[in-house]
């Protein structure tokens, strides 16, 4: 006979969220295999793990959007099936944005349930709503602008004003600082507190470990599906959690990133693109790692996207000593410039075709030859084999669709596909955006591995600890303006976020302005 759980007694402290044994699995791959997860009210449980560890999964689960092949999911002692989040009071913020690009900021964080009687909209109320929601987090933008001409940091404040709005009892929040600076990050973690003084359980998904110790209270660690270990954060050492992410001791790491060349690889001046940044001018030398800092919204994608002929700009560029007038991609690839964008879904990545033809995109001619011209490719499977294997790309199968890959595999296939071309300038727009703490070091090492052999790299990231291990220089940005600039050996958190974050820039007296 089954051993059947006594009842909970009514002393017992029954939690906001319990799962028991929750398992799912797609095909072949268990990608959920018996989890428990309690989550408190008033508490910040961090979910944590490596891409493709089953966070993504666990969090559609406790949302409803799947539903489990095995276990038990209770909302305050209920057993809860075939819900609906919003109707329950739960919400989340998805690392796929869930955004209707053509409406404005003030009705996507309203879409939900928009304010007004009998089928007419109130959209003076609709304005006041999202503004009081985007005051909570401390994110000032326009509440009519089409969210669509946003950053995709400014996006992701949009999908958490949204989010707000709907969690009533928990909220879950999947890698939500992946595109925001240090600041803005703070002002998250200022309202997490905030509404876990409310009492909102919030479950906080996040490979970044630096945030679990700040603001999570206990920690569930999954790897390979698994939930292999945990705890309180306080008795959690660092070493320990990092151990139990990766399945293996991590030791410190410090990129070895090469002396950079005196000839110059990439000359900008004057370069102007209003309202989004002004007058920018530098030298990138061949082997240097130039980095690129500041807030969100200070410009900084949107210079390296005009660099690279995605935007029109004004100004002058050199590629090599030879004049590029009117830059366009093609151009810039020919001269041997590649961009790795920040969005790797949006604009970088083709999701529906094969890991093969993402990998041999921008150097098929090179790569590969035909065998009947317009007919057919030779060799490009064992091309793509090979670059896969170079850069230890975990797949089930160079012909399969590249979006069953995990986020930190969809990476490096992003990053793998334009050093296949060998540039001689590498540009990235948050290159490690939203992968894992392995993934994240082997690209680290891929990028300081370029410089060393003489490459130009011009890196932008929102993690200020990045650009500190990896750049030989530092370019801050503050409202489309160049600020100040940094070199290794004067390289100072506080003054770099300082720069990034004043309201007045400074005059003189520290040798940093730009």
């Amino acid at each position: 006979m089954e051993h059947q759980k006594p009842a909970a007694q009514p002393s017992e402290r029954v939690p906001l969220l319990r799962a028991r044994g929750l398992v799912k699995a797609f095909s072949e791959t268990v990608a959920v295999n018996n989890v428990d997860i309690d989550v408190e009210r008033g508490q910040v449980v961090a979910v944590v793990g490596e891409n493709g560890a089953g966070k993504s999964t666990l969090k559609n689960l406790l949302t409803g959007l799947l539903e489990p092949d095995r276990g038990v999911i209770e909302l305050e002692g209920q057993r809860i099936a075939h819900f609906h989040a919003a109707d329950l009071g739960i919400a989340a913020v998805h690392q796929e944005f869930s955004l209707f690009p053509t409406l404005s900021v003030a009705e996507n964080i309203c879409i939900v349930d928009l304010p007004g009687r009998r089928g007419l909209v109130n959209w003076e109320e609709t304005r006041r709503v999202a503004k009081q929601y985007l005051d909570m987090i401390g994110a000032d933008l326009d509440l009519d602008t089409p969210v669509e001409r946003l950053s995709t940091g400014e996006q992701q404040l949009v999908e958490i004003a949204k989010a707000l709005r709907q969690a009533t009892r928990l909220l879950i929040l999947d890698e939500p600082t992946a595109s925001l600076s240090q600041p803005e990050r703070e002002r998250l973690f200022q309202v997490i507190r905030r509404l876990r003084e409310r009492g909102l359980g919030i479950i906080y998904i996040s490979h970044f470990i630096d945030e679990v110790y700040e603001i999570a209270d206990t920690a569930v660690v999954l790897r390979d599906g698994h939930h292999v270990g945990g705890g309180p954060v306080a008795e959690l050492p660092r070493s320990r959690l990092e151990e139990l992410m990766v399945g293996r001791p991590i030791a410190e790491r410090k990129e070895e990133i090469g002396i950079p060349s005196q000839e110059v690889a990439l000359k900008v001046e004057g370069f102007t693109a209003e309202p989004w940044f002004r007058d920018i001018s530098f030298e990138l030398h061949k082997g240097e790692i130039l980095g690129l800092s500041g807030l969100m919204g200070a410009g900084r994608t949107e210079l390296v996207e005009a660099l690279y002929g995605l935007r029109k700009a004004r100004g002058r560029l050199w590629v090599e000593g030879q004049e590029v007038e009117h830059p366009t991609p093609p151009k810039m690839r020919q001269l041997g410039v590649a961009f790795v964008p920040e969005d790797r879904r949006r604009s970088g990545l083709f999701a529906i075709r094969s890991l093969k033809e993402n990998l041999t995109a921008a150097a098929l001619a090179r790569l590969v030859r035909r065998v009947i011209p317009g007919v057919g490719f030779r060799g490009e499977k064992r091309a793509a084999e090979e670059i896969a294997k170079r850069f230890r790309i975990v797949h089930a199968g160079v012909d399969r669709a590249i979006r069953y890959l995990s986020g930190g595999n969809q990476q490096k296939a992003l990053l793998a596909r334009w050093l296949a071309l060998e540039p001689r300038v590498l540009i990235l727009d948050d290159p490690t955006r939203g992968v894992d703490i392995g993934a994240k070091d082997e690209i680290h090492g891929l990028i300081a591995q370029m410089a060393r052999s003489g490459t130009a790299v011009l890196m932008v990231s929102s993690e200020l600890p990045e650009l500190l291990m990896l750049a030989h220089r530092i370019i801050v940005l503050r409202k489309g303006a160049a600020v100040a600039e940094f070199t290794r050996e004067a390289f100072d958190p506080k003054e770099i976020i300082r720069y990034a974050a004043s309201e007045q820039r400074e005059e003189g007296g520290d040798g940093h302005n730009a």
